[in-house]
């Protein structure tokens, strides 16, 4: 009897560690820490109404944005994974956050799935389709965001209560989001919608976004739609790239308007260590009193290891019209700048 059940307890335990041996092993997942710490000196001529100079070093990141990552990422098994991203701004010169509100994950907080022939989806707080794809076609690859406009002409930069799907089809990038308002009984109210995409192929590479968004106004909400359209060509070690994006508010009460932005330049690796940068960037609003504002950027990075970058940027704006307006806040017909720093990654 003893023997049996010895027998029939050893059977059960082998039987038990197949299964276990049968399932599929899955990695386990693990928080990494990462991010950016960015330092810089500015000074820039004509800061304030009537003449005047500033130097500062009072930003949230210069050559890059200051930050502090969460991010973790989990294998499913068969190509799946799990992850999330949870990014924190911070100005370095005072260390508070960068941000007015005191929004903790303000960058960026989202979760989702992803696999490698599927694309991932992701719900949270994310960046733009806009943003996504000007970043491919901006000769500074969004460096210098505090100075060069195409950051906040990216369609509102990030969007809250986004559902974003991406995917890569050889070649072709393919984004697609949906961001909700919240308004009940008005599923668009309060909402954004864009598809992005961009095609790569050798030195040559073409993008574009389409988006549409209703904006809160008041009580009400209006309509505000976006495009963007982009090219970039590589030549060994430079390239050349730029685009045009357009956005259109339409707000019943106040005058119509339009904001167009153009921009192109170039990207040169001059050695491994060395990068030159040089653009022009373009912006008019049609009710806005200065009408344009014209900025000229050239820069120089030091790439002092793979982490570690020396930077020097020289930038001239010009207005259209010297006026104090939302385009032109000191009412001066030009500002001449130059920012020197240092760039660390974590």
């Amino acid at each position: 009897m003893k023997r049996r059940f010895l027998q029939s307890m050893g059977l059960g335990l082998s039987a038990t560690a197949a299964v276990i041996v049968a399932q599929p092993a899955h990695a386990q997942s693990s928080v990494q820490l990462y991010g950016t710490v960015d330092g810089g000196i500015r000074h820039e001529t004509n800061a304030a109404k009537g003449g005047g100079s500033v130097t500062t070093m009072d930003s949230n990141g210069f050559y890059s944005s200051n930050k502090l990552d969460f991010r973790a990422k989990e294998d499913l098994g068969n190509g799946w994974n799990a992850h999330f991203l949870l990014e924190s701004g911070f100005n370095l010169s005072n260390g508070k956050f960068d941000n007015t509100t005191g929004t903790e994950f303000n960058r960026q907080a989202f979760v989702g799935v992803g696999n490698l022939k599927y694309g991932s989806l992701d719900l949270g707080r994310q960046y733009t389709i806009a943003h996504d794809i000007i970043s491919i076609y901006d000769p500074y690859h969004f460096h210098f965001t505090p100075i060069i406009p195409l950051t906040k002409a990216s369609d509102g930069t990030r969007n809250n209560n986004d559902v974003k799907y991406k995917n890569t089809f050889g070649p072709l990038l393919f984004e697609a989001d949906n961001s909700f308002g919240g308004v009940a009984g008005d599923f668009s109210s309060g909402a954004t919608r864009a598809v992005g995409l961009s095609y790569a192929l050798g030195p040559v590479a073409v993008g574009g976004v389409y988006g549409h968004r209703n904006v809160a106004s008041g009580t009400s909400f209006v309509g505000d739609s976006y495009y963007m359209v982009g090219a970039g060509y590589a030549i060994g070690p430079a390239r050349i790239s730029g685009g045009f994006m357009s956005e259109d508010l339409q707000t019943p009460a106040a005058p119509h308007q339009t904001t167009n932005n153009g921009f192109g330049g170039l990207s040169w690796n001059i050695t491994p260590y060395l990068v030159f940068r040089g653009a022009y960037y373009q912006t008019t609003v049609s009710n806005d009193k200065a009408g344009r504002a014209g900025l000229s950027v050239l820069s120089l990075g030091y790439l002092m290891s793979k982490r570690t970058t020396l930077y020097a940027e020289f930038d001239h704006t010009s207005y259209r019209k010297a006026v104090v307006s939302t385009l032109n806040p000191a009412g001066v017909s030009s500002q001449t700048a130059f920012t020197v720093g240092i760039d660390h990654l974590f």
